[in-house]
């Protein structure tokens, strides 16, 4: 009898770590809804802002590449959140500059004559480096980033990106 009470009980444990383990995993260790479909959290190699402070020049920055690419996009009735990555591929005139964060901006565009629903700027702010040496060489940079968009309505949400003077226009699909 008490042989069957110790199994019984390694058996009951055993169950309850899994349904743990499982509930865990599945919920981003409780960080969203069981249910949930909407994408995991994005990963940031440079800090991105949305707050226009002293940007340096510029000027100096010269955008070479935009690459949008969609990680995630499971929109449905009850979500209407994706992941998408950005990689900027670009060089800096001068010597001296890094890339300090990125702002991002996010408007909705009201020209129906336009084949886009919303637009999103990624602009690289730049920050020079505490020297008194600078060189006219260029700086070669290149980052990924990944942000979480909405969609704006049932159907087929068309979303222009503006980086520089390069621009990529993705489709996602919301529906019902």
């Amino acid at each position: 009898m008490k042989r069957i009470f110790i199994v019984s009980g390694v058996t009951l444990l055993t169950i309850i770590l899994f349904v743990t383990g499982y509930y865990l995993s599945s919920t981003d260790f409780g960080r969203k809804d069981i249910l949930s479909t909407e994408p995991r959290k994005p990963v940031i190699e440079i800090p991105v802002t949305y707050n226009i402070g002293w940007w340096t020049d510029q000027k100096a920055l010269k955008v070479d590449s935009l690459k949008i690419d969609i990680v995630e996009s499971r929109l449905n009735l009850f979500n209407s959140k994706s992941l998408i990555s950005y990689k900027v591929i670009g060089h800096l005139e001068n010597k001296g500059y890094f890339i300090k964060e990125v702002h991002i901006s996010e408007r909705i565009n009201l020209d129906t004559t336009l084949n886009y629903d919303r637009v999103i700027e990624i602009t690289p702010v730049i920050k020079d480096k505490e020297s008194t040496k600078v060189n006219s060489e260029k700086d070669k940079f290149e980052f990924k980033n990944e942000h979480i968009i909405n969609s704006n309505h049932w159907g087929i949400n068309r979303i222009k990106f503006i980086c520089g003077l390069k621009e990529q226009t993705i489709e996602l699909q919301q529906i019902k």
